[in-house]
């Protein structure tokens, strides 16, 4: 991730420079949307960093729970940046600037090696993810692959600007190029803070889910003697289940915990990623 971060702020103001420079809509959008996700990225590197290095211990709810806020904060981000891009989009259409063909020229070539950086990056998270399921990286899979998407798009948008600058078809090549990325930062967007909502909110798990936690609870029924309550929420990927399970008083300590260590496991071997909490009590006469 500290590569990916790294080669995105190298890049970021040099990008944003060329699009105020050259006067092309589609590179201003796709340095804004560069630039913004950037910002982002910082904040989750140094975040993340901190999670990993054990310096968040106290953090109630899990590392999920930053994944998940952090990828909602990328959504509107790119939400901002749409309508910004949006607003610029109608001014130049009301307004519209004397054409740079040197700038354009120059907004190609650095939209093609934005493309390639992000290409290259994407490939890096895609072999990450192979390592392990996380909020964070399938977000930054999601992110890198719209940067890839849009900037490829905006570079061939760009590139027929240059080569029409200073007529119609060049402008119109500008307007609908710097179209084609804010609707790809708007579905990205959606796509972000649709699936961190829930997480924010302490879904409970998937019905299928508390069916097999039903299931293998009936299993113990003749081991328990009596089921007070079941709580599951999920933070991430990780979905945690607390059952307040009850014995007669006449059941002996380590029988109580043999069947409560069996239970977690047998649940735990059940739902991948599931983290398990007993609180045993006495059962009601």
């Amino acid at each position: 991730m500290s590569l990916g971060v790294g080669t995105d702020v190298l890049l970021s103001t040099p990008i944003l420079v060329i699009a105020i420079w050259s006067g092309s809509l589609t590179l201003l959008a796709d340095a804004m949307r560069a630039c913004l996700l950037t910002l982002l990225e910082l904040f989750a590197y140094f975040v993340m960093r901190r999670i990993h290095r054990g310096r968040l211990p106290s953090y109630q709810y899990g590392s999920g729970k930053i994944e998940s806020f952090l990828n909602c904060l990328i959504g509107m981000a790119l939400v901002l940046s749409s309508i910004w891009i949006f607003a610029l989009g109608v001014l130049s259409m009301l307004q519209p600037a004397q054409a740079n063909p040197l700038g354009f020229a120059v907004a190609a070539a650095t939209g093609a090696v934005n493309t390639t950086q992000n290409a290259w990056m994407l490939t890096t998270y895609l072999r990450a993810r192979r390592f392990g399921a996380s909020i964070l990286i399938d977000g930054q899979v999601r992110t890198r692959l719209l940067k890839v998407v849009s900037s490829a798009s905006a570079t061939l948008a760009i590139l027929v600007s240059a080569i029409f600058a200073g007529q119609i078809s060049g402008r119109v090549a500008d307007l609908v190029g710097s179209a084609v990325v804010v609707q790809m930062m708007l579905w990205t967007a959606y796509q972000l803070i649709a699936g961190a909502l829930p997480d924010l909110m302490d879904r409970m798990l998937d019905p299928s889910q508390l069916a097999l936690v039903n299931r293998v609870l009936l299993s113990y029924f003749d081991r328990i003697d009596a089921i007070h309550h079941v709580r599951t929420r999920r933070s991430g990927v990780i979905k945690y289940i607390e059952i307040g399970v009850g014995f007669s008083a006449d059941r002996r300590i380590g029988e109580i915990d043999a069947i409560n260590r069996s239970l977690e496991k047998e649940l735990e071997a059940q739902i991948p990623d599931a983290k398990v909490t007993l609180v045993a009590a006495a059962a009601a006469l």
